[in-house]
């Protein structure tokens, strides 16, 4: 199997797990458009591979790190607490009388909410333990399978990177096809579940990592 192929597998393996990113992904998708969804990613994306170079370039110092028994404590705590923050936004965002949710505009200020999405993308998955080891799990058994150095660490790479970028994209697009057979009562509804989910995967981030601190 080439490692072109290897990352692909990869990629579409970390891409189907329904996380908190594809919540947020589709919520934005169905509310804001394409584009709103696309800058939330990019900033997910940016964060992968952040943690893909210093996984590739620093792998001893990354496990040095991961090793640390407060390691996985404060990442989780942190990210938990990025990820109920998200969500308590997204369920008690400011509406209309008559319930609907309101739109941020299109004018001058607008490119200001996009850095603000790119940010909560890069965030969110920054302060998601999984998103750390996934990478240096990555690296560390290929490193030990085989020689991960020139075109192949740049295949293995760019299967995992490309196949995320695809299948996000794809995510939000299709969220915002399926807007115009949404009534409003249903969006509203939609942003309720989204924001109770991403508040969901927060407190059971949480809890996971204080029990695996404290308890033997």
């Amino acid at each position: 199997m080439s490692w072109l192929w290897q990352g692909i597998v990869l990629g579409l393996t970390l891409s189907v797990l329904a996380g908190p990113m594809m919540f947020l992904f589709l919520q934005l998708g169905v509310e804001r458009g394409f584009r709103a969804g696309t800058a939330a990613a990019a900033g997910a994306w940016t964060s992968d591979i952040v943690y893909m170079l210093g996984s590739y370039f620093g792998v001893s110092y990354l496990l040095k790190l991961t090793q640390w028994n407060g390691f996985q404590l404060y990442m989780g705590l942190i990210g938990g607490a990025i990820l109920i923050a998200t969500g308590l936004s997204i369920i008690f965002s400011r509406q209309t009388p008559q319930g609907k949710v309101v739109q941020p505009s299109n004018g001058p200020g607008a490119g200001n909410s996009y850095f603000a999405l790119y940010l909560k993308g890069f965030l969110i998955n920054t302060f998601n333990p999984f998103a750390a080891f996934f990478w240096l799990s990555v690296v560390s058994a290929a490193s030990a399978t085989g020689n991960l150095t020139g075109p192949a660490a740049t295949g293995l790479f760019s299967g995992i990177i490309g196949t995320i970028v695809l299948t996000d994209m794809l995510k939000v697009f299709l969220a915002k096809r399926i807007k115009p057979w949404l009534s409003q009562h249903k969006l509203f509804l939609f942003r309720r579940i989204s924001g109770i989910a991403l508040i969901a995967f927060g407190v059971v981030l949480v809890m996971r990592v204080i029990a695996g601190y404290y308890l033997p």
